[in-house]
């Protein structure tokens, strides 16, 4: 399973859309097997799912959801 966080500075970032970068973990078993971080590039919500879509994450971890992910 992979698993997304918004990140900044070693925290989870506020704000979905917003969000610099991303940390995703690779979990086997319940435990970490793997973690890398990756840019956003300046994208937005739309193309933060598409993003995370081509990661493969199969969940996300952020501060919140603003209404232009819809």
């Amino acid at each position: 399973m992979k698993i997304a966080v918004t990140y900044e500075n070693g925290e989870v970032f506020p704000h979905f859309g917003h969000t610099k970068q991303f940390k995703i973990y690779e979990t086997a078993d319940g435990k970490i097997t793997g973690e890398q971080i990756a840019d956003t590039a300046g994208s937005g919500h739309g193309a933060l799912a598409g993003m995370l879509s081509a990661y493969k994450v199969d969940a996300l971890i952020c501060g919140g959801i603003g209404a232009g992910i819809t």
